[in-house]
């Protein structure tokens, strides 16, 4: 893959420098289609994400991107179509681990999928959200995610982060 671009750093500074730091790599899906964006939809909470999660030892970042596009949304990413978009840092304070720092750097790519949808497999907590495909215009997923944000508290800011990388599309900013 070439070398991609640094999007944005978010970080909430809400932690001592001494903390030990837990890395985690992720990879996100941008798969558009006439218009519309592939998300995942929680029907629980409203919010929109893209596609993704962390990379298993031993995967590469297409492996990751293909294995979680197909877990969360059932859709099948051609490999030969992957192309970087490019990286987003959050770094913070840990929800789940005492006195660690959080450090996610998270690896977007454009890809295209075939026209076959398969069954979900879903982690209990993403059934427990209601994750679901949708096909969504960027603009209405972007203005939802915002709306969540001034009037909910995202503790882990993706929603925020996923807003930004949709107005970044939309502002043309992320060339195919």
């Amino acid at each position: 893959m070439d070398k991609m671009p640094l999007l944005a750093v978010y970080d909430d500074r809400n932690y001592p420098d001494h903390w030990p730091r837990h890395e985690r790599h992720a990879v996100r899906s941008v798969i558009l289609r006439h218009g519309c964006v592939a998300m995942v939809k929680s029907r629980k909470k409203g919010f929109y994400q893209f596609p993704g999660g962390g990379i298993a030892p031993g995967e590469t970042h297409v492996q990751a991107l293909m294995r979680e596009t197909r877990e969360e949304v059932g859709l099948t990413i051609l490999p030969h179509t992957v192309r970087p978009l490019g990286i987003v840092r959050e770094i913070r304070a840990s929800q789940f681990a005492p006195e660690t720092i959080f450090d996610q750097t998270s690896y977007y790519y454009f890809a295209d999928v075939n026209d076959t949808v398969a069954e979900q497999v879903l982690e209990d907590y993403e059934q427990d959200l209601g994750y679901a495909l949708e096909w969504v215009d960027m603009d209405k997923a972007r203005r939802i995610n915002l709306h969540l944000c001034r009037t909910h508290n995202y503790r882990s800011k993706f929603v925020l982060r996923e807003a930004q990388i949709l107005t970044l599309l939309l502002d043309g900013q992320g060339k195919l």
